[in-house]
């Protein structure tokens, strides 16, 4: 008898290609998210371009170049008069935007499918990038608003991203898969600031903007045609396929239960989390938008090299999100520390850094992504003009900020498995406020002002930021299903958790039991 021969599709499951379109997705829109960081030190005039004799294109450390040739900041000049406070003005004009779309995204998901609401989003973001060059150069405002609406259609991507794995990811997958997506944004992070670099030195400022909007839209086109909002409706899946994520997902519904938000607004545990997510993002986001300015204005990096270097901090961020998360769960599977100590000291130790001698305790949890950061900020400061230094010190502050991950992010839905989603989107709205704030604030600490002593003041504050994180953090997160969360019967409510994790394994079937953590789509 004849074999029966297989479509394409059937030996490359629907899901795994939804795994890479998000993945690449996410990658690009952090990447036209991030870009103008490194484009932006080359695109402003510095004082020795107007010919007044000032040396304001030399850095407080003098130049310097990996090459056998010295660096030369002097030679390709930027086009606009701006100071440093219109400089983080542009810089914040996303994140303006941004904080409105995160609890309605949600609802756009729902109304319009994921697809449509994800990719046109996508679209927006690379038509906008496309028009930042002549954005830039009709008027300061123009740009300003550009951004604003980029960040604006960019707030729906995490509620599409999430509702559609809702409808896609079998429930023992769904962890694997989410991790792999959101990875995206790391590699979309370092590819923006080293390529940014780059792409000025060689060919001029202009294309990095060009180069990445082409790329968004091409994905945009490879979007459209392979992705589809549920397995029902993907026409080339396999029965197989099919079959098996809807079986596993389960037809049945939530109850339609009232959002409990005055709840939400007195609850100890949900300010916690309000608090801790406000206060790592303020060193995620000084790092992200102005540590290229620190580079060019007082360590003296080329635009290249700048860009590479800049690029090492999300680097650092997604190789110890990663192992962190990893950790955690050995940790909680071999009962070294139960879920809720193992949280919050990886946050609180990730945030202050005092329990050094317990290293190994901290990174477990969700404050030694706090504390950490704050010392290895201030240090970095102290080094002055020692190049070497000053970078390794901010990567592994960044770096340890980035082990609030796996143990912040997690807790939305352990403390609310029903109303997960959207304790996330509220939190992630006060996440947002530092993208627009720290900016802002830096622009103002060095206009006129390009000095160390400026810059330690900034760190000394982002340190501050964080320890008060992790204090609050270490006094009042939880990790147990909090009163107002609870289902209206236990056996209603079981039907409806849907697992994140592995459950096959012994060791995790008990943890799953027990805090039952991994609820809901998030």
């Amino acid at each position: 008898m004849a074999k029966v021969k297989k479509k394409p599709c059937e030996w490359l499951p629907a899901r795994y290609v939804l795994t890479a379109m998000f993945f690449l997705g996410m990658m690009n829109a952090y990447i036209l998210r991030s870009n103008i960081s490194v484009a932006i030190v080359a695109m402003i005039r510095t004082a020795e371009a107007d010919g007044n004799g000032t040396d304001g294109s030399t850095s407080i450390c003098g130049e310097f170049s990996f090459g056998s040739t010295p660096a030369n900041k002097t030679a390709k000049q930027g086009e606009f008069d701006w100071d440093e406070t219109q400089k983080g003005r542009i810089l914040s004009a996303f994140f303006y935007g941004y904080v409105f779309m995160q609890v309605p995204g949600g609802y756009l998901e729902t109304k319009f499918g994921g697809k449509k609401v994800y990719g046109i989003s996508m679209l927006i973001g690379a038509i906008l990038t496309l028009l930042t060059p002549v954005a830039a150069r009709v008027d300061f405002w123009f740009l300003f608003f550009v951004r604003f609406f980029m960040g604006f259609f960019q707030g729906v991507i995490f509620p599409a991203h999430h509702g559609m794995w809702g409808k896609w990811a079998p429930p023992l997958e769904r962890s694997r898969l989410l991790s792999i997506t959101c990875t995206g944004t790391n590699v979309g992070t370092v590819i923006a600031l080293a390529l940014s670099g780059y792409i000025t030195d060689q060919i001029g400022w202009p294309w990095v903007f060009y180069i990445t909007g082409i790329v968004a839209l091409v994905w945009f086109v490879a979007w459209m045609l392979l992705v589809h909002d549920s397995p029902a409706e993907h026409p080339r899946i396999s029965e197989e396929e099919r079959e098996y994520i809807e079986s596993s997902i389960g037809t049945n519904v939530q109850e339609d239960i009232p959002v409990p938000w005055l709840e939400f607004a007195k609850s100890r545990v949900v300010w916690c989390l309000l608090i801790g997510h406000f206060c790592n993002n303020w060193g995620n986001y000084t790092m992200l938008t102005n540590l290229p300015n620190y580079m060019d204005a007082i360590l003296g990096f080329n635009i290249a090299e700048n860009g590479l270097l800049s690029a090492l901090s999300p680097l650092t961020i997604w190789v110890f999100t990663v192992a962190g998360g990893w950790i955690i769960d050995v940790i909680r599977s071999r009962d070294i520390l139960d879920t809720l100590n193992s949280r919050r000291d990886t946050d609180v130790n990730g945030k202050l850094g005092i329990n050094i001698l317990f290293f190994l305790k901290p990174l477990m949890s969700e404050d030694f992504g706090q504390f950490l950061p704050a010392i290895f900020l201030i240090i970095s400061g102290f080094v002055g003009c020692d190049r070497a230094a000053a970078v390794a010190m901010l990567a592994l502050s960044a770096g340890f900020g980035g082990l609030s991950t796996p143990g912040f992010k997690i807790c939305h839905i352990e403390i609310a498995p029903r109303f997960g989603g959207i304790l996330f989107g509220i939190t992630n709205v006060f996440g947002s406020i530092p993208g627009f704030i720290a900016p802002e604030i830096i622009g103002a600490m060095t206009n006129n002002n390009q000095t160390r002593e400026a810059w330690m003041n900034i760190f000394w504050i982002g340190a501050s930021i964080y320890v008060f994180g992790g204090i609050v953090v270490l006094l009042f997160l939880r990790t147990d299903i909090q009163p107002w969360a609870q289902a209206p019967d236990k056996s209603s409510a079981d039907q409806d958790v849907i697992f994140l994790e592995d459950v096959s394994s012994t060791r995790n079937q008990r943890h799953n039991d027990e805090t039952k953590e991994n609820a809901v789509l998030i």
